[in-house]
């Protein structure tokens, strides 16, 4: 088991969490609100995924803030609810360290800092526009460091990942047990 690789200097562990150790939800409205994120939807199935949308963040927090103070729930893994008309948000794939690359949230532990997939593509550009240049003002993909996030009961579907590497993922709930 290894332990003591989570510093509390990250800012991680002191933005992103509130001092009751809740998701501080209101934190990436505030920062991050105007970022064009997917966000799915756990009651309703998309072939072998759930539906997406694309929505700002700050619209997922108001949209988590609606479903925290509704009594709805998902209550299964196949898309079920409990009939009110209210989904439950789980937001997928944000390139968060790509889109904020000056606000750095945690320092990858020595343990996993073997991440070939991206060092190769921090330094070697698989396209010959900059990201400035994109339109839309879009953030390229060429990243697979993800933000993923949602409220009590969202899930996602079994998969696997992006080119089937080895992912090294930390999933915690709101009462900060580890869950995967």
């Amino acid at each position: 088991m290894l332990t003591g690789l989570m510093d509390n200097h990250w800012k991680a562990c002191t933005d992103w969490v509130n001092p009751n150790g809740k998701p501080n939800l209101q934190f990436f409205s505030t920062h991050f609100g105007s970022s064009k994120v997917q966000v799915a939807d756990c009651d309703t199935r998309d072939f072998t995924d759930q539906k997406r949308e694309d929505m700002l963040v700050s619209d997922f927090v108001r949209l988590c803030f609606k479903y925290e103070g509704s009594a709805v729930q998902c209550s299964n893994q196949i898309g079920v609810s409990n009939g009110d008309s209210a989904s439950v948000p789980y937001l997928k794939d944000w390139h968060f360290v790509k889109e904020y690359p000056d606000y750095v949230p945690y320092i990858t532990p020595m343990f996993f800092c073997d991440d070939w997939l991206n060092l190769y593509l921090d330094n070697f550009r698989m396209n010959t526009y900059s990201d400035r240049d994109q339109q839309n003002k879009e953030i390229c993909c060429y990243d697979y460091r993800f933000v993923y996030m949602g409220v009590k009961g969202s899930w996602t579907p079994l998969h696997a990942d992006v080119f089937r590497a080895a992912p090294k993922a930390l999933q915690i709930d709101e009462d900060g047990e580890k869950i995967r």
